[in-house]
C-alpha cells in the first residue's frame, strides 16, 4: 500500500497532511504507513485485560492502522529543524495498563500515546462501573491529570486539529501550552488557536497570534548542544529580539 492509499483511509488526516505539504514553511511530511490488526488480535488484547474492552472507534481505527504516527518537519531560514510535528498514537501491543495513583480511585488508565513530544501522557480512562467506554485524559509532567475527550474520536479529531505539536495536549491545562508551542499554533494554524481562546482553554491570553520568537527557538534547539554561545558573548544592551510572523496556508 503507498502512503497516499494509506493516509487517504483516515479523510481528516489527509487534509491536515495536504496542509502541512502545501505550507511553505513545512517539509518533510512523512506518514508511516502500519498493517490493521485482525479482531482476534483485540479479542486477545480485551481476554488479556479484562473486564475492559476497547471502544468500538479504536477497534475499528486499529483495524485499518495498527497504531499512527504521521511526522513533518520546518523549513526555518533554509534549515530544516526536524520532528516538530508528531501526530501519533500507540498501537494496540503498547496499550498497556498506566499506574493512575493520582485519578479517581478504582479509574483505570490504559496508554493511547506515550511519546516524548507530548512532555506527558495520553490515556484511555475507565471507571470503575464503565469497563467499556473509557473517556481520554492528560497526565501532565506534574502527574496531574486533565480531561482531554469524551471518546476516541473526539480525541482523534483533536489529535489531527492540533497538528501533532509538541505538548498541545497543555491547552486543557490550567498552566497552558509551553511558549515555543504556542507560538507554533500561532504561526502554522492561528485559526486552531483562535477556537482555543474562545473556548476558554489555557492556551493563551493573547487575542491576536503570539510571534515567533527566534531566540526562543534558538534556545530550546540549542540545549543540550553547547549552542548558543556567540550570544551568550554579546552584552545583553547589544541583543535583538528577533520574531517570525505568522502566516496562513
Amino acid at each position: 500500500m503507498s502512503q497516499d492509499q494509506g493516509i487517504g483511509m483516515f479523510p481528516q488526516l489527509l487534509g491536515v497532511s495536504q496542509f502541512l505539504e502545501s505550507h511553505p514553511a513545512v517539509t518533510d511530511v512523512k506518514f508511516f504507513d502500519k498493517a490493521g490488526v485482525t479482531k482476534s488480535a483485540v479479542a486477545k488484547w480485551e481476554l488479556a485485560n479484562q473486564p475492559f474492552q476497547l471502544p468500538d472507534d479504536l477497534a475499528s481505527f486499529l483495524a485499518i492502522s495498527d497504531g499512527l504516527l504521521l511526522r513533518w518537519s520546518i523549513l526555518l531560514n533554509r534549515i530544516p529543524i526536524q520532528g516538530i510535528g508528531n501526530t501519533h498514537i500507540n498501537s494496540l501491543a503498547q496499550i498497556t495498563r498506566y499506574d493512575t495513583d493520582s485519578l479517581e480511585e478504582g479509574s483505570t488508565a490504559f496508554l493511547l500515546d506515550s511519546s516524548p513530544s507530548m512532555y506527558g501522557k495520553v490515556c484511555l480512562v475507565y471507571s470503575k462501573d464503565c469497563p467499556y467506554a473509557p473517556t481520554i485524559w492528560f497526565q501532565a509532567l506534574d502527574c496531574t491529570w486533565h480531561f482531554v475527550a469524551q471518546t476516541f474520536t473526539d480525541y482523534f479529531r483533536l489529535l489531527i486539529m492540533h497538528l501533532g505539536l509538541p505538548g498541545w495536549c497543555y491547552t486543557y491545562t490550567n498552566t497552558g501550552l509551553p511558549a515555543i508551542t504556542e507560538e507554533w499554533f500561532g504561526f502554522l494554524s492561528p485559526e486552531r488557536y483562535h477556537i482555543d481562546l474562545m473556548k476558554g482553554y489555557k492556551g493563551g491570553s493573547q487575542k491576536q497570534p503570539p510571534l515567533m520568537d527566534l531566540d526562543r527557538l534558538a534556545e530550546y534547539l540549542d540545549k543540550g548542544s553547547g549552542g548558543g554561545k556567540e550570544d551568550q558573548a554579546k552584552p545583553a544592551g547589544e541583543k535583538k529580539k528577533r520574531t517570525y510572523g505568522y502566516m496562513k496556508a
